[in-house]
């Protein structure tokens, strides 16, 4: 996952996924949850540009997993790239 601070107001999301992720109803199934987790964590301002890059097969790892991963993955991201943006969820922010 690379991360960068976006230039825009809200931030985007590339997803590259090349044939060793899996086949093409795998990787579809992988950007739209992608896609989803992005849209539902990053809600407040500001939102970094992230470039996910699956490089294993992600065929047998189910959706939950997938799910989750990318949460870690996005929150910490998102705090790296914006380490003072208020945390979600903070009465304060």
């Amino acid at each position: 996952m690379y991360v960068a601070r976006s230039t825009d107001t809200g931030g985007r999301l590339v997803v590259a996924l090349g044939r060793k992720a899996g086949d093409s109803v795998t990787r579809s199934r992988a950007r739209r949850v992608a896609r989803d987790v992005f849209r539902a964590l990053l809600k407040q301002e500001p939102q970094p540009d992230i470039l996910l890059v699956a490089r294993d097969d992600i065929r047998q790892q189910p959706r939950r997993e997938i799910r989750q991963t990318l949460q870690r993955l996005i929150t910490r991201g998102n705090e790296v790239v914006h380490p003072n943006a208020p945390a979600r969820g903070d009465p304060n922010g």
